[in-house]
């Protein structure tokens, strides 16, 4: 087991783009030791699945992650704000498709605004919105698609996550780009109901990760980060996401659930 727990650990060192020692008398260290104990030892991931399942998000599913850069202009054509956050290649065409948050896309002055999307090798492109949803907190924005630089689609799970399950989120973490984090799926606080709607997990996360994708070990999406509660991400499920695609989809007759 101290074999499986130390794999796990230069894993979180690799995802993190953080090569900082940790002490194996940490917290951290014991606290990392003992939730990967806790995968295997209930039988969710074996060592082979868990390295498989790291080496395709790290060299393909983080393909698909951007950094999104929102600025906010004022009357006199001023940067007036600008924000940071994580989005996440769902549909490919024409155009690069990126599902977000409404947070971070929203504009309820009507102000001017542009907005860019930085890719996983650092590559920057304007962006434009095709949709926003307050009800479903997602937007999607749209960049050309450039065939010599390939961007993957995430894909989708086929339902919603289950209580226990391990985890990842890839996105911009901590202001670092291509950040990856695990952790697993729990219950909603019970002291809270306002966020009752939304999947929980103990992933370690910030507000730059809204918009982050969420995907279980078969390197699908499960959810998108919304928000953080205590220092944890929670996010829209796939079921919602999957309802927000269609519903604007079919309005503006858009084919985002074709990836090809």
């Amino acid at each position: 087991m101290r074999k499986l727990s130390l794999i796990f650990m230069l894993m979180v060192f690799i995802l993190s783009g953080c090569f900082n020692t940790v002490n194996e008398d940490s917290d951290e260290y014991r606290a990392l030791s003992s939730q990967f104990d806790s995968f295997v030892s209930h039988d969710i991931i074996d060592v082979d699945q868990f390295e498989a399942f790291v080496n395709k998000a790290t060299f393909e599913s983080i393909m698909s992650n951007v950094m999104i850069k929102v600025l906010i202009y004022d009357s006199f054509h001023k940067i007036a704000e600008v924000r940071y956050g994580s989005g996440v290649i769902f549909a490919v065409g024409a155009y690069n498709y990126v599902m977000t948050t409404f947070d971070l896309t929203s504009n309820p002055l009507n102000d001017m605004v542009s907005y860019q999307v930085t890719d996983y090798q650092g590559r920057t492109s304007n962006a434009i919105i095709d949709v926003v949803s307050e009800e479903y907190e997602l937007a999607v924005l749209r960049f050309v698609r450039v065939l010599s630089n390939r961007l993957p689609a995430v894909d989708f799970a086929s339902q919603d996550s289950l209580i226990g399950e391990p985890v990842m989120l890839f996105g911009y973490i901590g202001e670092v780009m291509n950040s990856m984090s695990m952790g697993l799926v729990e219950d909603s606080n019970p002291n809270d109901v306002t966020l009752d709607r939304y999947m929980h997990t103990s992933i370690p996360s910030d507000l730059n990760a809204n918009g982050s994708a969420i995907i279980n070990i078969n390197n699908e999406l499960l959810g998108i980060q919304i928000g953080i509660q205590d220092g944890f991400s929670y996010a829209v499920s796939i079921s919602d996401i999957l309802n927000f695609l269609k519903i604007y989809s079919d309005y503006h007759k858009l084919d985002w659930l074709r990836k090809t």
